[in-house]
């Protein structure tokens, strides 16, 4: 995964310096009958931010100066826009179009969104991407078929900060640092949501499956860390019926 995993623990460890583990990824995702649609995936470090901006009023020095603010911020930032970065990766890519990066440094807020002719540009672009941050090659994500749709075990980012996570883990502490993560990152999520304006959903495999009051979206939530939900072997993999 290259810089990014790196990144990513240098954030992990500032969110858990600010006492609280509240990561939200949001994995959207639109799909229309002709096969066109809408990427996006946003990595939402606002809670953390908060956190941070009321510790760095707590931490100064004998003169009144703020102490230790500034790496802090700088290792979010970072992290952050190396994930918006992946827009540049994406243009020019067959198939894809209207590549936007999301990288809100006031919000922290960051990671981007692009358009698909087709099924297969969107896992062309994935591949890309899985390939150049995650250092993974992943050569299917999703299927769809108008009446049918799927999302293969591939491709979780919620997995790849676990895993990273347990590898650094097993370098500095082994169990009691991974419970530790565990315990300050109880509260992180990793969202997937579907939207289908197209189609009606008839019937989902993945139990933590929601339904919108139409029928037209559907989300999953999936905490990596929260051990209630652990017992249930939570996916991303789902496969679902359309009408």
């Amino acid at each position: 995964m290259r810089n990014f995993r790196k990144l990513l623990l240098a954030g992990l460890a500032v969110g858990s310096m600010a006492l609280t583990g509240c990561l939200h990824i949001i994995e959207e995702v639109t799909f229309h009958d002709n096969g066109k649609g809408n990427y996006a995936m946003t990595l939402d470090m606002s809670e953390v931010k908060g956190m941070m901006e009321m510790l760095k009023g707590m931490s100064t020095d004998s003169t009144g100066a703020q102490t230790g603010g500034g790496e802090q911020d700088n290792s979010m930032s970072q992290m952050g826009q190396e994930l918006s970065g992946v827009a540049a990766t994406l243009k020019n890519l067959a198939g894809v179009t209207n590549v936007v990066e999301i990288n809100d440094t006031t919000n922290f807020k960051f990671g981007y969104s692009f358009d698909f002719v087709d099924i297969a540009a969107l896992n062309r672009a994935l591949k890309v991407v899985n390939k150049d941050k995650y250092d993974n090659n992943v050569d299917e994500v999703f299927k769809f078929s108008g009446k049918s749709f799927e999302r293969l075990g591939t491709g979780d980012m919620g997995a790849e900060i676990k895993k990273a996570l347990a590898e650094n883990g097993g370098e500095d502490g082994g169990d009691e640092s991974m419970d530790m993560m565990k315990m300050m990152f109880s509260d992180m999520s990793y969202k997937q949501i579907y939207h289908f304006p197209d189609r009606s959903i008839k019937k989902s495999s993945n139990e933590l499956s929601e339904l919108s009051d139409d029928n037209h979206t559907m989300v999953i939530t999936i905490k990596p860390f929260d051990e209630e939900q652990l017992k249930k072997s939570p996916t991303v993999a789902t496969a679902v019926k359309l009408k």
